[in-house]
């Protein structure tokens, strides 16, 4: 069931996000070698031997045993020396927790902003200047296509990009996958692409790479309400997103997004 925006405070919102969030990373899961542990803390596997596609989405811990529950989440990734990475999010406990997993091990990567909007109040689009298509993903040779662009953007090791072509393709194409990928192409390239995930009953933005000769002319700002569009066609109601870069957090507030809440992003490559 897709949410009714008009009755989301600001602390449901901020777990939309959050819930959003997990779903997508925990898609990976699917995979040949990967589970899921639904309890407390919930974390996943995917049989990859990345950081990226293995970790705790959720924990809620007391202050005064956090050293042992930690110690015991990350049992399962040490009896199989898989990497991880794990989420910080609102409704993670205690306030504490990033800086203890600091202590332990890990590495702050980084910190996203959550954001979110209705996407029946998004700004009005104003077409970029140059001609260009926007498209969908539907085949694999058409993620062959969009994969580039998006591996270049995230820096992706040229040596994982199969490894990544095939764990997208198997988690965007399975029956029901919440995954949905898109692509602009101008001058006869792929100049943007863009990712849905349609978990926790909203339609979640991910994987926005723009090609660098062609930043400044609106395929940004294209791609995102192109692909919300989307999203608001089959039925979502709310769009959210999280970004690291103050430009981005500029662009999304312009058409109609609202800052929720903060991810912290830790990871563990040695465990």
């Amino acid at each position: 069931m897709q949410k009714n925006t008009e009755r989301i405070n600001a602390n449901e919102m901020a777990r939309l996000i959050e819930d959003n969030l997990s779903a997508k990373s925990m898609s990976f899961a699917r995979l040949p070698g990967g589970a899921i542990h639904a309890g407390n803390p919930i974390w996943f596997t995917s049989g990859l031997n990345r950081a990226g596609y293995n970790g705790i989405t959720w924990a809620s811990f007391t202050p005064q045993d956090l050293d042992a529950q930690i110690e015991e989440s990350l049992r399962p990734f040490k009896q199989s020396a898989t990497p991880l990475t794990w989420w910080v999010g609102p409704l993670s406990e205690p306030g504490g927790l990033g800086r203890a997993l600091q202590a332990r091990g890990f590495f702050h990567n980084r910190d996203m902003i959550g954001m979110a909007a209705s996407l029946n109040h998004l700004a009005e689009f104003i077409p970029p200047n140059l001609e260009y298509a926007f498209e969908p993903v539907l085949s694999q040779d058409e993620l062959r296509e969009w994969l580039p662009l998006f591996a270049e953007t995230f820096s992706v090791p040229h040596a994982d990009s199969g490894m990544v072509f095939d764990s997208f393709a198997q988690v965007s194409f399975a029956p029901e996958s919440e995954w949905r990928h898109y692509l602009i192409r101008a001058d006869g390239k792929v100049v943007a692409t863009s990712s849905l995930h349609l978990g926790a009953g909203v339609a979640g933005l991910y994987n926005i790479a723009t090609r660098p000769a062609y930043r400044q002319h609106g395929f940004g700002t294209a791609i995102t309400l192109h692909t919300f569009e989307q999203a608001r066609q089959m039925g979502c109601m709310l769009g959210t997103l999280q970004t690291t870069y103050p430009n981005a957090l500029r662009l999304y507030h312009r058409i109609g997004f609202e800052v929720y809440c903060k991810i912290g992003i830790y990871q563990r490559r040695d465990v």
